[in-house]
């Protein structure tokens, strides 16, 4: 190595290679179950932290600022591996996580498999649409055909459709959002 670098450089480079084994060693101990959501184009979630660098380019490149990493207080499995939630900022599935993945975490063959973060949950108590008042701005807000449609006054979600991507939830105007985007297994 013919490259000097500066103190901060080389802290850098070694927490992020610590950090990197550390998530290496600890993943085979760890349930594989997931309850948060990665972004499109993801591998299993024991693939992915093993293979994951932890570079933070998808972040970088989210242009909807969706993808955050996951901060060193969720233990050294999960920092700064990415984590979405549609909830909170929708994706638009724009692909440029996946090109940007060098290490292969998010690829093409991953995507083409499970194309979908999760489903959209109608929260009953909560739709403006079952208090008997008309209202269709979810149904208005979906980017996917078949995914939302409202039948006899209500919004009705068709899982097979449904890619998750939450654009629907920030529409919702009840209060509080009566719209959730939830897990969907494989």
């Amino acid at each position: 190595m013919t490259e000097r670098l500066n103190r901060r450089e080389f802290i850098n480079l070694n927490w992020e290679s610590t950090i990197g084994f550390l998530g290496n060693f600890l993943a085979p101990q760890m349930e594989v179950e997931r309850d948060f959501f990665r972004p499109p184009g993801s591998i299993s979630e024991l693939e992915f932290l093993t293979t994951c660098t932890r570079c933070g380019k998808c972040k970088e490149i989210c242009p909807e600022q969706s993808i955050r990493l996951f901060p060193l207080s969720s233990g050294a499995k999960l920092v700064n591996t990415p984590v979405l939630d549609p909830n909170d900022s929708p994706c638009t599935f724009c692909q440029k996580c996946i090109e940007v993945c060098s290490d292969n975490a998010l690829n093409l063959d991953a995507y083409k498999k499970q194309p979908f973060l999760g489903y959209v949950k109608v929260h009953k108590n909560r739709c403006l649409g079952f208090q008997q008042v008309m209202c269709d701005y979810c149904v208005r807000a979906c980017p996917v055909d078949g995914a939302l449609r409202i039948d006899n006054g209500v919004p009705v979600i068709s899982k097979e459709h449904c890619t998750g991507c939450g654009i629907c939830v920030p529409s919702c105007m009840a209060d509080g959002s009566a719209l959730q985007v939830v897990i969907k297994e494989a």
